[in-house]
């Protein structure tokens, strides 16, 4: 069986976890932190990144998209990514805009309430949480509301790895206590709505909630 190494609560990892439910896929988690002097960890992610995979065939390897990039060309059943050209072009850009000004933004809110506090005994700068707030996030809002349609997915009414990858982000502001103002951003609101409310990702909040309670 395949091992995914790293930490639920990692928007990272927690992409990588809601893309093998949405496949069907069984894997082996092995809880590790970024760094970790696991041999298999450190033999698959040389960087000291999470997450990081081992196949049931030995091979290591990380990053989140490369290993969704895995799991889709190894199992067909579901597809996280569209067919045509124009919609893969576009499901990769979301997946990048997610990974990148996403995670720049939201993570600078998640660090400060939720990793900081809870992993690092960090205390929280209020002035870090305020321009996550009022600048950050806010950019980022606007732009995904530019882009939602009447569609119920991201990229062509299908969902896809740009779902998987937004949605993980989003998942992370549940635990950061930040609401979508439905009022600003409608059309992201109810997108962000019909996401979290998806019984495979109110599984995974589940399971970080039992982490991070805990921990």
């Amino acid at each position: 069986m395949s091992i995914l190494y790293g930490a639920p609560p990692s928007p990272f990892v927690r992409k990588v976890m809601l893309a093998h439910a949405f496949k069907s896929l069984p894997y082996q988690l092995k809880i590790v932190p970024p760094g970790s002097d696991d041999e298999g960890f450190k033999a698959a992610s040389p960087l000291g990144k999470i997450p990081a995979y081992q196949t049931d065939k030995g091979t290591g390897f990380a990053d989140s998209s490369v290993i969704i990039a895995y799991i889709e060309k190894t199992s067909t059943d579901v597809a996280l990514y569209p067919s045509d050209a124009e919609d893969y072009a576009m499901a990769l850009w979301y997946e990048e805009y997610s990974d990148t000004k996403m995670m720049e933004a939201f993570g600078a809110l998640y660090f400060e309430r939720v990793v900081g506090p809870k992993f690092f005994n960090h205390t929280t700068d209020d002035e870090r949480v305020e321009l996550a707030i009022s600048k950050l996030i806010p950019t980022v809002l606007d732009y995904l509301e530019s882009q939602i349609t009447a569609d119920e997915w991201l990229v062509a009414d299908q969902f896809s790895s740009a779902d998987v990858a937004v949605g993980a982000q989003l998942v992370g502001l549940i635990h950061a206590d930040y609401q979508i103002d439905a009022q600003k951003w409608p059309k992201l609101s109810a997108y962000n709505e019909r996401f979290i409310s998806h019984e495979l990702v109110q599984a995974q909040v589940q399971t970080e909630l039992g982490m991070l309670n805990h921990s």
